[in-house]
């Protein structure tokens, strides 16, 4: 088989999916505390809560206590929430967030994930709670069950949100989060206005946005004294510095460095690429009729803010112009841009960037033309875990549908030491793509551009960035097109690389037929090349494949197919990989697969964030089964093939030995029968995901990949939109795989890919 030969990716793998009756398997052991224990506890517990409460100030506490109920860390699945016991104590659930705790595991440091839930209750409910608690009977099963997996309860002082400032920091900008608390949030806010006055602090500086959710962001501009005292305000659930540096000033090469000609045909996309930027210059030759430009502030155009903006808008067009020689003449965008300023911001001391995220929420939905959208910019600063910003939220909500795409700069703070140089927001968003740079040393390797922000991400999408492209260093800078037209920048930053990635994914979604942004950026990351193979917090996925003909092409003996559909919570579905049987083949097969969702979220709960995922447990074959057998106290597992060795199987059964229900999963992605601290790490309700294995041919029959959604209980229950890119790779196979695939499964169909003359029109 001809390695270099490139077909189109397969489409239509929908048509080999079915539904799925899920069975449940092999049992885990109950090893919460017995009810007694746990009431006694718990009782202790809201005694000396209800004393905390008489020992603080009143102006620290409103007529409703927010407490924080710490669940056991093996028992913090949706399962046992405590929906049950906070109904009937007249409480409220208002978020959680999550908890860590190191255990040692054979020998080697491990980090458990477990959950906190937010309620609200009024004083009068906590005594009753206490009393209640004297009586066994007052609580029935599923309550007596959630009382058995509450590890602690407590009211939180708050002293361990100083530790999100830098020991440096004495003033500036800060975002506070406070916990939704229904038709009394307007008491909520005039009562932290009364305690920010009070202790010295500006209220006309103070910027509030309440969503439907119920969650309240804050801005405001205080010092350290001022957040030292109103951080005891109880309905305060996080607070963090903001700051936003200026867009980067970008270094112009000079004359002797002449620009390679305007695209000579007067042609532009039909592919519209989202800009939100420092704007550009209309007058600029390279992007007269390939730029649209909407000025969505008033203030006046700054040079600066101009440069950034156009070096982005430049790079979407025309990549790093480093390629080109002064002769040569630029090719024509595969893309249009429009570009929508957004700075400078009226008030220079205003860093918050509420004026800009109030614009772009009016701004997106007017603009169907637009799926794809690109934010190099975003607030200083690591994300917190127990913190998600505005940005993050906005752009989040915006594209809980997966018909939007924000691709995202992850920001360029990756030097710092410690915590500090991790992902800033809002790239730190579950439906985003958020992007790193990379770029090439001395011996032409690729690594990742030192200054770029590495992960780990937020529960939900805790592999950040998503990939990199490039993004050039001082030595090796990115090479821009000046804002005026006359001269070729240079720079360097995740701010470039950003464009790149977003420029592919619009033209992905506007050349594939039947795409949209969620297969986008499944196909991104599905196709990136990671150098060790392996996904991590300072690469994420891998670099990003630099050419959409090949993401949209099967290689050689490549099989990738492409799978879109949607799901109802709480059901599951058989994927069908489609597998070619009976082939002369002694090598082994390569499993790719990368699955990505689209999710509403909960800005309450941070532990919580994503209200629904998607998961996958991977069956190589059909006729391979797990048998179980409790000998002195151990546990004894075999797998058995229930074809080849049915009178083995029998002998077994006979012996005492029981049989899974399902056949053996691949072991290594297996989340079932697993704490949820377990399946968690194996990013069970993160919205992409990808997987790779290799097996041998021999031991593949009929493969299948389960996919499982689940939602968090509190959602409405609405279709989870989905897409699933899968890849089987012949190694050194010399039959055509490909043209078997299309044979054997005649529902599939080549992809349907507009070449680049179908998406030109004449200007």
């Amino acid at each position: 088989m001809d390695k270099q030969i490139k077909r189109p990716i397969l489409a239509k793998g929908e048509e080999y999916i079915s539904v799925y009756q899920e069975r449940s398997g092999f049992q885990s052991k109950d090893k919460r505390p017995s009810f007694e224990v746990a009431r006694n506890r718990l009782k202790n517990e809201v005694n000396t809560i209800i004393n905390e409460i008489d020992k603080t100030k009143e102006e620290y506490l409103m007529e409703d206590i927010v407490l924080t109920m710490k669940m056991d860390i093996n028992y913090s699945a949706k399962t046992y929430h405590p929906t049950s016991l906070i109904s009937k104590i007249n409480a409220e659930d208002i978020g959680s967030k999550k908890w860590t705790q190191k255990e040692e595991v054979r020998n080697k440091e491990e980090v458990k994930i477990g959950k906190e839930v937010y309620i609200r209750i009024n004083k009068n409910s906590l005594q009753e709670f206490s009393r209640n608690l004297q009586k066994e009977s007052y609580f029935n099963k599923e309550q007596k069950d959630n009382i058995r997996s509450i590890e602690e309860l407590y009211l939180d002082n708050h002293e361990n949100m100083i530790n999100n400032f830098s020991k440096e920091w004495n003033e500036g900008n800060v975002e506070f989060v406070l916990h939704p608390f229904g038709n009394k949030s307007e008491n909520v806010k005039k009562e932290f206005l009364f305690l920010l006055e009070k202790f010295g602090g500006d209220k006309s500086k103070v910027k509030f946005k309440q969503y439907d959710s119920g969650i309240t962001f804050v801005s405001a501009i205080i010092n350290k004294n001022v957040l030292e005292e109103i951080i005891k305000f109880n309905p305060i659930r996080t607070v963090h510095p903001i700051e936003f540096r200026e867009l980067p000033i970008i270094r112009a090469l000079g004359k002797q460095f002449k620009l390679p000609e305007v695209p000579q045909e007067k042609i532009k996309s039909k592919i519209k690429l989202g800009v939100f930027d420092g704007g550009v210059n209309t007058t600029n030759p390279y992007f007269n009729g390939f730029v649209e430009e909407y000025n969505l502030v008033s203030t006046p155009k700054s040079i600066q803010d101009m440069s950034h903006g156009s070096g982005v808008v430049g790079a979407a067009l025309y990549d790093n112009i480093a390629k080109y020689n002064s002769g040569d003449i630029l090719p024509i965008p595969k893309i249009n841009v429009k570009s929508f300023r957004v700075f400078p911001i009226k008030d220079n001391r205003d860093i918050d960037l509420y004026e800009t995220i109030d614009l772009i929420e009016q701004e997106v939905p007017k603009h169907k033309d637009i799926k794809v959208y690109n934010l190099s910019f975003g607030p200083c600063g690591p994300i917190e875990d127990d913190c998600i910003s505005r940005f993050t939220y906005a752009i989040d909500r915006l594209s809980k549908n997966g018909d939007i795409l924000f691709v995202v700069a992850v920001g360029n703070d990756g030097e710092l030491e410690d915590k500090w140089g991790r992902i800033q927001s809002p790239s730190d968003g579950v439906n985003c793509l958020g992007v790193g740079a990379y770029t090439r040393n001395y011996k032409d390797e690729i690594e990742r551009a030192p200054y770029s922000c590495y992960g780990d991400g937020r529960e939900g999408c805790k592999i950040k960035p998503d990939l990199l492209d490039f993004g050039g260093t001082e030595n090796n800078g990115f090479q821009l097109i000046s804002y005026d037209g006359k001269n070729i920048n240079t720079a360097a930053g995740t701010s470039f690389a950003s464009p790149l990635v977003a420029a592919k994914a619009a033209e992905i979604e506007g050349r594939l037929e039947y795409a949209n942004s969620l297969l986008a950026r499944t196909l991104l990351v599905h196709t990136a090349k990671h150098p060790d193979n392996k996904a991590d917090k300072y690469m994420g996925h891998g670099i990003a494949n630099p050419n959409v003909d090949d993401i949209l092409s099967c290689v050689g003996n490549e099989v990738t197919t492409i799978y879109q559909a949607k799901i109802m919570p709480m059901h599951s579905i058989k994927l069908e990989l489609p597998y070619i049987k009976g082939l002369n083949y002694k090598g082994k097969v390569k499993v790719t697969w990368t699955i990505a969702l689209a999710t509403n979220i909960e800005p309450q709960n941070t532990e919580d964030y994503t209200s629904s995922c998607i998961e996958d447990t991977f069956y190589p074959n059909i006729s391979k089964f797990l048998l179980e057998k409790d000998e002195n106290g151990k546990k004894k597992r075999k797998t058995i093939n229930i074809k080849t060795q049915k009178e083995e199987l029998n002998e077994l059964l006979s012996g005492g030995w029981i049989i899974g229900n399902n056949p053996k999963s691949y072991s290594e992605f297996d989340n079932k029968y697993k704490p949820e601290f377990e399946r968690k790490k194996n990013f069970k309700w993160d919205t992409i995901i990808k997987r790779t294995c290799r097996i041998k041919y021999s031991e593949l029959e009929n493969p299948y990949i389960i996919l499982h959604a689940m939602d968090r209980g509190k959602t409405t229950g609405d279709y989870i939109n989905y897409a699933v890119v899968v890849t089987l790779e012949y190694e050194n196979c010399e039959e055509d795989v490909y043209d078997l695939t299309l044979k054997e499964y005649n529902k599939l169909e080549v992809s349907n890919i507009r070449n680049v003359n179908e998406i030109l029109i004449k200007v």
